[in-house]
């Protein structure tokens, strides 16, 4: 079976393609604010580069987020779209597990694992994991857009004195307060920084597949906004 890969979850999208065998190619394109729209054009390449053809591949893979809502919007129709066209079954993937896989593999063995996703509006899309025994990823707090400091104190309760290994980009804007115990930032050049799309095949293949429906945790600005002018018109009437 040959997978084609690819999250738009933050604004560094990721493509891969993986075998049975192993990792065919994997690209990460540079944080832009339109990275979504050239996922097309990159899987292009990406397949060219490989000497696969597009129509060899035997399914997609996509993040589902949490992440940008224009980001997830595009990389979901994009795979959906492309899995209509080849006739080919659309899984979905947590960009917030993707992620943790990630850390697991650049952190002690034992240690916890805080993903952390820019959410924008001073708001993080976080969770914490372990890697258990027979490594599966264990939900220890459920993932939620939070403020930098409610993800500490929650984090910091479930903990229980382990240390935890902290990545993503909601790392960065925040540091002041997720760069602190009972956080260990890893290396800011690593690139468990990054969702890997390959992490993404591998939580399919651990049986954590989901429908390819955008997991937002939250309403949309556009949403709110809508919301906010409804009950300001509301209280004007009044």
């Amino acid at each position: 079976m040959t997978t084609f890969a690819l999250d738009t979850a933050t604004p560094s999208p990721a493509l891969a393609l993986v075998t049975g065998e192993g990792v065919l190619a994997e690209l990460r394109l540079g944080p832009t604010p339109a990275g979504g729209r050239r996922v097309l054009e990159s899987a292009h390449h990406l397949l060219g580069a490989a000497g696969v053809a597009l129509d060899a591949v035997s399914r997609i893979v996509v993040g589902v987020g949490p992440g940008g809502f224009t980001g997830l919007r595009i990389g979901i129709a994009t795979a959906l779209g492309l899995g209509q066209a080849l006739g080919v079954p659309v899984v979905g993937a947590s960009s917030l597990e993707a992620l943790a896989l990630g850390i697991a593999d650049a952190s002690p063995e034992g240690a916890l694992l805080a993903p952390v996703i820019d959410a924008r509006r001073r708001e993080v899309f976080g969770a914490l994991y372990r890697v258990d025994e027979s490594g599966e990823l264990d939900e220890i707090v459920p993932p939620a857009a939070r403020t930098p400091g409610d993800l500490a104190a929650a984090v910091a309760a479930a903990a229980g004195g382990h240390e935890v290994r902290i990545a993503g980009d909601g790392l960065a804007p925040y540091a002041g307060t997720l760069g602190r115990e009972p956080f260990h930032p890893l290396d800011p050049r690593s690139p468990a920084h990054h969702v890997s799309a390959v992490d993404l095949v591998r939580r399919v293949e651990a049986g954590a597949g989901r429908p390819a429906v955008p997991l937002y945790l939250r309403l949309p600005d556009a949403e709110v906004n809508r919301l906010r002018s409804e009950a300001a018109a509301e209280r004007s009437a009044a």
